[in-house]
């Protein structure tokens, strides 16, 4: 399985009293389905995944799994802190139909988290997983990092077919991509801040929360940059430059929420410890995406 293209990934409704709206969800898919992506992240960081148990996370596997059609992958976060951990929610994700399995690096005893440790983590679950593997590496998250030369040793492995890695370190991803020439072996971005940059250096597309709110134009990115249009594409990027920064360092997920509302999409608000965004946030949103030229 090849992974190419854009990926948004999903986040979940929830009402006033922080239960999920599968209708919305639903709903999302539904419209970001007549889009160009080439599928989802469900059970992102995005989705706000480290909130949820494991009873709700397949309730929302299965809800997405529905909404998805065939012609589009779905990708499913089944990183936990134990290997055991990740590998039996892998499996149930499998059964309700998850297409690939996008394991986040442990990270609670950072200090432990080596090398070798990732190694035998990483290649445990891909021997266990009935599904192909995805790595996925988001140091300001996680505070740990999953180097260029783990990713290489691991790309060998046959179900591990690619990496997700978010670190917003172009020169950390060149070095993954230079160092797994495999073509089997797909490098996605994390940041659509260095989307066009790390198409010029072989990435294979990205799975970035600005897909949530504009799918159509990282989508156009792509497009243009295969096309060989690099002004158009370098131009298109730049634009992004601000929002993106709004929905993510900013003003985080509820802030990416306040923006999918303003296009349509059902964002709603976040499950505590993240606050409510204020009024005056929202219209500052609604300034920069105005400012940028897509409002």
């Amino acid at each position: 399985m090849r992974l190419e293209g854009i990926f948004p990934p999903v986040t979940t409704p929830f009402d006033d009293n922080g239960c999920i709206e599968h209708n919305h969800l639903s709903g999302n898919i539904q419209k970001w389905n007549e889009t160009e992506v080439s599928g989802y992240l469900i059970l992102g960081s995005n989705g706000e995944t480290a909130f949820l148990n494991e009873e709700e996370k397949i309730e929302i596997v299965n809800t997405a799994r529905k909404a998805i059609p065939s012609s589009k992958q779905m990708l499913v976060g089944t990183g936990l802190e134990s290997t055991k951990g990740a590998i039996e929610l892998t499996r149930k994700a499998a059964d309700c139909g998850a297409d690939v399995a996008v394991v986040i690096t442990p990270h609670f005893f950072k200090d432990d988290m080596s090398h070798e440790a990732f190694l035998k983590h990483y290649l445990k679950v891909a021997d266990n997983a009935p599904i192909p593997v995805l790595l996925y590496n988001v140091p300001p998250f996680t505070g740990v990092n999953l180097e260029a030369n783990t990713a290489a040793a691991l790309s060998s492995h046959e179900n591990i077919i690619g990496i997700k890695d978010s670190s917003g370190n172009v020169e950390q991803l060149s070095e993954i991509i230079n160092l797994t020439k495999d073509e089997n072996f797909s490098v996605l971005t994390g940041s659509s801040i260095v989307l066009y940059p790390s198409l010029c250096i072989g990435a294979a597309g990205g799975i970035m929360a600005i897909a949530c709110v504009l799918p159509e134009i990282c989508s156009d990115i792509i497009r243009w940059y295969k096309d060989g249009n690099h002004t158009e594409a370098r131009a298109l990027q730049m634009r992004l430059i601000e929002p993106t920064i709004a929905v993510t360092s900013r003003y985080g997920i509820p802030g990416l929420k306040a923006a999918m509302d303003l296009f349509g999409y059902h964002g709603g608000g976040s499950r505590l410890p993240l606050l409510p965004i204020t009024d005056a946030e929202i219209k500052n949103i609604k300034d920069i995406f105005k400012n940028a030229g897509f409002l």
